[in-house]
C-alpha cells in the first residue's frame, strides 16, 4: 500500500566532476539520430577522425532503447555486452556490473559530472529513467585517466540531448496493464529544444509512476508474500531538466545546466523460500536530486580548453517498520533516518595540437564531497572528503593505420571531517583522518588491417579510493569502522578485433583479463567487537580475478533485422576461494528479430537471458538461470510523426530473478505513443 509521509531535510548543498569513454569493445552496431522508426541495432563504436581510431567507447543511442523498451538507465545498459543489470533486492536498487566491477569502481556521469552518492559511491539506476537523454556511452577497463579518479574499471556517462533545429522535441505517454487486466503503472514524458544558431535551449519533463508490478501465476506463495500484487513495490519518479547555452562560432560553447529529480519508492519485501533470512519492511519517501552546471569549450588555432564546474546535492530520508502493516516503530530496528549530502567540483582541460599527427591533453580534477546523516531524535553527523587529480595523455599517429595512446595520471585524497556519535553518551567526537593517493597508467595500440577491419591491444593499470561508507560506517552495529583503509587497485589488458561490412553485418569481439589487488573485502573479526554480531571490518585483503569474453553480430538484410550479443565473465576470488563473488552471471545473451512489414509498420522480438548468480557470498542465496522474451508491434501515422506501439513484456510469464527472494515482474501488457514535432 502507498503511504506517503511527511521528510526533513538540512540545508541543501552539491556534486562533482568527469567521464570517462575510452574502453573495451563488445557487441557493435549503429548509432542512429533521433528520425524514423526506433531501430534495434545495438551499440557503435566509433573514433574520433582527428584523434586516431583509439576510442572503443560503446554508445547506446536514444532509439536502440526506445526499440528495447529501457526506460530506466539501468536496463539499458544492459543491452551492452559485458554489463549485466544487477538487482539489489534488500535495497530496491537497480544496478549494474562491468565485466564484474560495480558502480563504486564503474562510476556514473551525466554531461561529465559524477551523480554517484557520495556516501557509498552508488546511484540508484532505477531512478535515472532515460526519456531525456541522447545516449549512453560505456568505457570498459582501458578509459581515459583524463577523466578523474576513481574509474577503476570503466566509467559510465549519461549524454543530455542537444537540438539541431530551429524547433524540435517530442511527447510521449504510455501505460501498462498485469495479466488481469488491472491498470498499475503510467508515464508521460516532453523534450521541447530550440537551436538560434548563437544559442540554443533545451528542456525535459518525466513522470512516472507505478502502483505495483505482479508476479507470475506460478509464484509460490511465502511468508510476506501471496503472490499477484507485488507487496510494498510502488514507485513514484518525476524529473525536470532545462540547458541554456551560447554557440558564437562553430568550435565554441558555454553552457549552464540544471536537472532536478524527486522519487518514492517502496521496497519489497524478502520473498524466498529460506526461512533464517528476515524480512525488512522499509520505504524511501524521499530519493531527491539536484544538479546545477557549467560547461564551457573554447577553441584558438591549436589549442582548446574546456572547464567545469558544477553543485550537486542529494537528499534521501529512509524509514523502517515494524512488519507489513508499515505502522509502527518500535522494535530497535526499526527507524527513520535522513541524508543530506552535496558535491562542489570543478575541473579543466587543455589540449594541444602539437603536430599533424600528434595531440596532448592534460587535466586537472577538484571536487569536495560531503555528507551529512542523522536519526531522529540524534544530532547531525557530518563527513567530508577532497578529491584531486592532475592527467596527462598523448594520443600519436604513427601512421594512416597505426595509432598509439597513453596516459599518466595522480589521484590524491583528502579526509578533511568525520564525525563519530555514541548514542550511549550522545556525543559526537572525530574519527581519526586517513589520506590517500595512487598512480595510474594507460597504454593502447590501435591498428587498422583494412577498410572493414581493425585491432587493438590495450593495457592500464588504475585505483579507486575508499569510500566514506567503506571507512567510517557502523552497518548497524555489525561492523567496526577502518579509517586507513587504501586504494584498490586493478591491472587490465585487453585484445578486440572489428569487421564492418558497409551497414548490412557487424561482428567484434574482445577478449580481456582484469586482476585487482588490495581490494575491499569484509573481514570477520571476534564477536565482542561490535554491538550486533557477528561482527566484520572492511580490510583491503582481496585478490580477484577477472577474464572474460565479449562478442556482437548484426545482420540487415531487406525488411529483416536480426541481431545476438553474447558475454562471458569467470570471477575468481583468489585470496578466498571460498567466498563466493557475487551479482554477476557467467554467461549473458541477447537476441533480437525485426520484420519490417512496411516503411509504416514493424514487429519486433526480443529475448535475454542469463546464467544463476550468487545472491550472497557464502553461496547460500543464488538464483537460477533464466531466459525473457518480449514482443510489440508498431504503426506510424500523421507522416510519419506519431508512432503508436503495442506489446507485453515477460510473454511467457516466466518467474525470475536478480537476486534471490526478490522476483521480478510477470507478464506484463502495455501501450505507448510517441510524437515528433
Amino acid at each position: 500500500m502507498k503511504q506517503k509521509m511527511q521528510t526533513q531535510h538540512l540545508k541543501p548543498a552539491p556534486l562533482a566532476t568527469v567521464i570517462a569513454t575510452i574502453s573495451a569493445l563488445g557487441i557493435s552496431a549503429t548509432v542512429l539520430a533521433n528520425t524514423g522508426d526506433p531501430k534495434l541495432e545495438t551499440i557503435v563504436v566509433t573514433a574520433n577522425a582527428q584523434d586516431t581510431e583509439r576510442d572503443n567507447t560503446q554508445r547506446i543511442s536514444i532509439d536502440t532503447i526506445r526499440a528495447h523498451d529501457k526506460e530506466t538507465v539501468g536496463s539499458a545498459l544492459n543491452l551492452s555486452s559485458g554489463v549485466s543489470l544487477s538487482k539489489i533486492g534488500a535495497r530496491n536498487e537497480e544496478m549494474v556490473y562491468v565485466r564484474g566491477f560495480d558502480l563504486r569502481q564503474v562510476p556514473v556521469f551525466l554531461d561529465g559530472i559524477p551523480v554517484y552518492v557520495p556516501y557509498d559511491g552508488y546511484v540508484d539506476l532505477g531512478r535515472f529513467n532515460t526519456f531525456g537523454i541522447a545516449h549512453i556511452d560505456v568505457a570498459k577497463g582501458f578509459s581515459s585517466l583524463i577523466y578523474g579518479p576513481n574509474t577503476l574499471g570503466g566509467a559510465i556517462n549519461l549524454v543530455s540531448r542537444k537540438p539541431g533545429d530551429l524547433l524540435e522535441g517530442e511527447i510521449g505517454a504510455g501505460t501498462t496493464w498485469a495479466d488481469d487486466g488491472d491498470n498499475n503503472s503510467r508515464r508521460v514524458y516532453a523534450n521541447i529544444g530550440s537551436n538560434q544558431g548563437g544559442w540554443y535551449l533545451q528542456g525535459g519533463i518525466s513522470y512516472l509512476d507505478m502502483d505495483y508490478f505482479a508476479l507470475p501465476d506460478d509464484f509460490p506463495e511465502r511468508r510476506f508474500e501471496d503472490g499477484g500484487k507485488r507487496e510494498n513495490s510502488y514507485s513514484d519518479d518525476r524529473k525536470y531538466s532545462l540547458k541554456l547555452a551560447l554557440t558564437p562560432n562553430a568550435t565554441d560553447e558555454y553552457s549552464l545546466s540544471y536537472s532536478s529529480q524527486q522519487g518514492e519508492k517502496g521496497n519489497p519485501p524478502y520473498a524466498g523460500a529460506i526461512g533464517t533470512i528476515n524480512a525488512r519492511f522499509w520505504q524511501w519517501p524521499t530519493w531527491d536530486k539536484d544538479s546545477l552546471y557549467l560547461l564551457s569549450n573554447t577553441q584558438w588555432d591549436r589549442v582548446s580548453l574546456k572547464v567545469r564546474a558544477y553543485h550537486d546535492t542529494y537528499q534521501n530520508s529512509l524509514f523502517t517498520y515494524d512488519d507489513a502493516t508499515y505502522t509502527t516503530q518500535n522494535r530497535p530496528s526499526s527507524f527513520r533516518s535522513w541524508y543530506d549530502d552535496y558535491t562542489n567540483g570543478a575541473s579543466a582541460q587543455l589540449d594541444f595540437r602539437l603536430s599533424e599527427r600528434n595531440l596532448l591533453k592534460a587535466a586537472y580534477h577538484w571536487k569536495e564531497d560531503v555528507h551529512r546523516e542523522y536519526n531522529a531524535g540524534e544530532p547531525v553527523r557530518r563527513t567530508s572528503d577532497r578529491t584531486q587529480s592532475v592527467a596527462l595523455e598523448d594520443t600519436h599517429n604513427i601512421s594512416d593505420t597505426l595509432s598509439l595512446v597513453a596516459g599518466v595520471s595522480h589521484d590524491w585524497r583528502e579526509s578533511l571531517e568525520a564525525e563519530d556519535y555514541n548514542a550511549n553518551t550522545g556525543e559526537i567526537s572525530d574519527f581519526p583522518k586517513g589520506d590517500n593517493s595512487a598512480n595510474n597508467i594507460t597504454l593502447g595500440v590501435f591498428y587498422r588491417l583494412s577498410d572493414e577491419s581493425r585491432i587493438h591491444l590495450t593495457a592500464a593499470r588504475k585505483h579507486r579510493f575508499a569510500t566514506i561508507k567503506d571507512r567510517f560506517s557502523y552497518r548497524m552495529g555489525s561492523a567496526i569502522p577502518n579509517p586507513e583503509l587504501r586504494s584498490e587497485a586493478a591491472d587490465h589488458i585487453e585484445l578486440g578485433y572489428e569487421y564492418t561490412l558497409s551497414t548490412h553485418l557487424r561482428w567484434d569481439i574482445s577478449v580481456f583479463r582484469s586482476d585487482i589487488s588490495d581490494m575491499i573485502q569484509a573481514i570477520s573479526i571476534p564477536a565482542s567487537a561490535c554491538s550486533s554480531p557477528p561482527c566484520s571490518q572492511m580490510q583491503n585483503i582481496g585478490e580477484v580475478r577477472a577474464t572474460g569474453v565479449d562478442t556482437g553480430v548484426r545482420l540487415s538484410l531487406n525488411h529483416w533485422e536480426l541481431g545476438a550479443a553474447y558475454s562471458y565473465l569467470e570471477r575468481d576470488n583468489i585470496t578466498s576461494p571460498s567466498v563466493h563473488l557475487i551479482d554477476t552471471p557467467r554467461h549473458k545473451i541477447a537476441v533480437d528479430l525485426r520484420w519490417n512489414i512496411t516503411d509504416a509498420w514493424n514487429l519486433t522480438a526480443t529475448t535475454e537471458a542469463a546464467s544463476s548468480r550468487y545472491t550472497t557470498s557464502n553461496g547460500v542465496q543464488q538464483t537460477r538461470g533464466f531466459g525473457v522474451t518480449n514482443l510489440k508491434t508498431g504503426y506510424r501515422i500523421l507522416d510519419e510523426k506519431l508512432l503508436i506501439e503495442t506489446g507485453v513484456r515477460n510473454a511467457f510469464d516466466r518467474l525470475y530473478e536478480y537476486s534471490e527472494g526478490f522476483p521480478e515482474a510477470g507478464r506484463t501488457w502495455f501501450l505507448q505513443m510517441n510524437y515528433s514535432l
